[in-house]
């Protein structure tokens, strides 16, 4: 019966013209029941998109994951390459203090530094293999930073000048008077000149003094003056060098395995040998 009223409905909609009885019907239908379904569509419109935003939590979710571990690599990506970077202007600085002085250097990285209150030192990733070997000097791109003093077929172990064991003969780059630069640990070297009297001034640069059969090759950086004292007993003024190698800081250096002939004898050279503790 449904069926047969739904034909007979059709076949008399589709053969009456515009404005019969059942296209009045159908407009009649729509005014009435239009602002209902309007209703209920804004009532069920957000539950709808609720439940439906249910079913996509778990992809977002997984979306979201997915997001942030590619964040954190590509953070981490540029964090390796900014280190990097700075190893490498590091490392170009070191061969370029070497290239001040003509020597031939072996790059290194440091390992290690050591755990000991007695002594200032650090490992290094090179050795006997790469040419390293006991009493060579090591720089970084600031200037000196110590000698070797043990080495084995890929490491070595690098005292550093502010060990108060180290001494480094040295001059002023200002005047050329020689001296003895002595480590102070956590606190300032401390640069001994060989003549009493010699003029020495806050500012003044201090260069490692090369000599024949010498550890360290000719005008290295040491550290710069930044307190003179009053000479003690008439003879000598106690001066305070800030070293240019900071020693909390050091990743990236050079070996010095092959430096140029020695200069010829400088003045107080004996004196001068007399205090580097070797």
């Amino acid at each position: 019966m449904l069926l047969l009223a739904s034909v007979t409905v059709i076949t008399v909609d589709f053969r009456e013209s515009t404005g019969g009885p059942v296209d009045r019907l159908q407009r009649a239908a729509v005014g009435l029941f239009g602002p209902l379904q309007q209703r209920v569509s804004a009532v069920a419109r957000p539950v709808g998109a609720f439940f439906g935003g249910l079913t996509e939590v778990g992809g977002l979710r997984g979306e979201n994951r997915r997001l942030r571990a590619e964040v954190d690599r590509l953070r981490a990506e540029e964090r390796t390459y900014q280190d990097l970077l700075t190893e490498n202007r590091r490392l170009r600085g070191a061969l370029g203090m070497a290239g001040r002085c003509g020597c031939r250097t072996v790059g290194a990285a440091v390992v290690a530094r050591s755990g000991s209150n007695f002594q200032w030192s650090v490992t290094i990733d090179v050795g006997s293999r790469q040419g390293v070997a006991r009493d060579m000097a090591v720089i970084d791109a600031d200037g000196l930073v110590g000698r070797v003093v043990a080495s084995s077929a890929d490491y070595a172990t690098v005292l550093l000048i502010v060990d108060p064991t180290s001494g480094v003969a040295a001059s002023l780059a200002r005047t050329k008077a020689a001296g003895v630069v002595k480590g102070g640990g956590s606190g300032p070297l401390s640069f001994e000149p060989v003549q009493a009297g010699a003029q020495v001034k806050v500012g003044d640069t201090v260069v490692t003094q090369g000599y024949q059969g010498g550890v360290f090759p000719q005008g290295i950086p040491v550290g710069v003056v930044e307190r003179v004292g009053p000479a003690t007993g008439g003879l000598v003024q106690p001066v305070a060098v800030r070293p240019y190698a900071d020693a909390d800081a050091l990743d990236v250096v050079a070996v010095v395995v092959a430096k140029p002939s020695a200069p010829g004898p400088v003045t107080g050279k004996s004196s001068v040998r007399a205090g580097i503790g070797r």
